[in-house]
């Protein structure tokens, strides 16, 4: 499989340097195939619809984490996004979901390969919450009911659409087409911040594959000192960097900004045969949107400025 990997390309959030700030993404790479501009429409709706979810959260004076989270149940929910509903199949055929939530003071919980948990980030948080671990594998529908988190049948999150990129996939080849894993970082106005980030892998990966998304440090972070990231791309390479930690390592020991930060751990993602992008905030200052692939479907919302991206 080739990838082709592209100069880091940037935007730099405007307004709320010190204040209440929401930063999400929707996935990283190519166009793909089956892109139309009808989807793309639809993605960039359902980008400005879980922006307007998280950022109210931030408004009524709600924590960091109950605005990632509002904005990742969107983008769960949203077909277009390879998350929850829509979430890419397995080789096998099935979706198996991962996700992951931290918080800035590092309490985190995350899950990898559930199957029938309708908003994956529910699971993380559950996890983060109601238990004295960091990640589970494939938990026991018992224990989801234990824990008050909603659940669907395996059909609800498979669609025609991921259905035929699979069969595609297997009879064509892999094709590493644009990442849909989504994610969210938020500063609310206490100064804590988060990172959430959701995904269902990579299509036709191996039954038990696990990708960066739940690795925390890797596909997700959060530190109140630093920044909270979240990263969408080729998960191989994100695990290769830990990348999300690199991120807020380069700003705590190197003095980097949030951009140069953002944009040298995209290099070496690069150089671990990888690409995809970036959300990162910092602590204070302005959040950042990197990525070195084609395009990336991306946001953000300030006190005084919106921006989608898809």
């Amino acid at each position: 499989m080739a990838t082709t990997t592209l100069p880091v390309k940037s935007i730099v959030t405007k307004g709320g340097e010190d204040g209440i700030l929401l930063v999400i993404h929707g996935g990283a790479g190519g166009r793909g195939r089956h892109s139309t501009p009808e989807r793309v429409a639809q993605t960039r709706k359902d980008l400005e619809r879980a922006l307007e979810a998280g950022y109210a959260q931030l408004e009524a004076g709600a924590s960091a984490e109950e605005a990632v989270v509002a904005a990742v149940h969107v983008m769960e929910d949203a077909p277009e996004f390879n998350a929850g509903r829509g979430a890419a199949l397995t080789s096998d055929g099935i979706a198996q979901m991962d996700a992951c939530l931290m918080g800035g003071d590092g309490e985190v919980g995350a899950v990898t390969g559930v199957r029938t948990v309708k908003n994956p980030i529910d699971a993380a948080r559950a996890v983060k919450e109601q238990t004295k671990h960091v990640l589970f594998a494939e938990p026991q529908d018992k224990e989801l009911e234990d824990w008050g988190v909603e659940t669907r049948e395996e059909s609800y999150f498979i669609t025609e659409q991921r259905k035929q990129s699979l069969l595609e996939a297997q009879r064509d080849g892999d094709e590493w087409e644009k990442h849909g894993t989504i994610g969210a970082v938020a500063r609310d106005a206490q100064g804590h911040l988060a990172a959430a980030t959701s995904t269902g892998g990579i299509t036709n990966q191996m039954h038990g594959r696990v990708g960066d998304t739940p690795l925390p440090g890797c596909g997700t972070y959060a530190n109140d000192e630093t920044v909270a990231a979240s990263g969408t791309g080729i998960g191989e390479a994100y695990i290769r960097t830990v990348a999300c930690h690199q991120v807020s390592e380069r700003v705590r020991f190197a003095g980097q900004s949030a951009l140069d930060s953002a944009s040298d751990t995209l290099d070496d993602i690069a150089a671990h045969r990888g690409y995809g992008g970036l959300i990162v905030l910092p602590a204070k200052g302005e959040g950042v949107i990197a990525y070195n692939s084609e395009m990336m479907n991306c946001g953000y919302q300030s006190p005084t400025d919106s921006y989608v991206q898809a």
